[in-house]
């Protein structure tokens, strides 16, 4: 197993969707799978994304998707981004000091968005919350936990009705287990649209 937070892994016809359990500020995941839907999107109750981005903007990989700038306020340094190509185009930062943990993954178009998070992750979470959108993208927040106080949090956006990407955060050793991180999920999603739209020209 991979140390991640709660993950979930949306390869080509492969949904991975699991829970976590902290071992010195990390975790490790066991990983469901279900395949995608070939009906059209979206379904299963989630939302169309009504203003898209080009499918581009996920091609520098998900490492390039936060500024120094961004991570030294979410981590409190600029720590290197470790990628991860072995499932889906991933990148984990993690903070030498308080082992806080970000993890970034992009979804291609392959798999069906938010629609497969709704239809799929939904019915194995025991947390599921419909966010406001993040800078009019649709947005939700998962965990296997039932919150709020939880060792993670993903938040999954829709850039468009196939692609999606996913922030999973995790808080520091001092922190984990005694605040919610959905907000620090959050805050890290608004950071990667900043990049995403700025790489679209908008």
């Amino acid at each position: 197993m991979n140390p991640r937070t709660i993950v979930g892994v949306l390869a080509l016809a492969v949904l991975a969707a699991g829970c976590s359990t902290p071992t010195n500020g990390t975790a490790t995941t066991s990983a469901p799978a279900t395949a995608p839907s070939n009906q059209p999107l979206p379904y299963g109750g989630a939302p169309k994304v009504e203003n898209p981005l080009p499918d581009t903007v996920f091609s520098d990989g998900p490492c390039q998707a936060l500024t120094p700038e961004q991570l030294t306020f979410q981590l409190g340094s600029a720590v290197p981004g470790k990628p991860d190509n072995s499932a889906v185009p991933s990148c984990d930062w993690i903070s030498p000091d308080t082992h806080a943990r970000i993890g970034l993954s992009f979804f291609g178009k392959d798999n069906d968005g938010l629609s497969n998070v709704y239809a799929n992750v939904r019915p194995q979470m025991k947390r599921f919350d419909v966010l406001p959108p993040i800078q009019g993208f649709p947005a939700v927040a998962y965990s296997t936990q039932p919150g709020p106080i939880t060792n993670s949090c993903d938040v999954n956006v829709g850039v468009t009705d196939q692609l999606s990407f996913m922030v999973e955060a995790a808080p520091g050793e001092t922190k984990i287990n005694k605040i919610d991180p959905c907000p620090l999920a959050v805050s890290v999603a608004d950071n990667v649209l900043t990049t995403l739209k700025q790489k679209a020209g908008r």
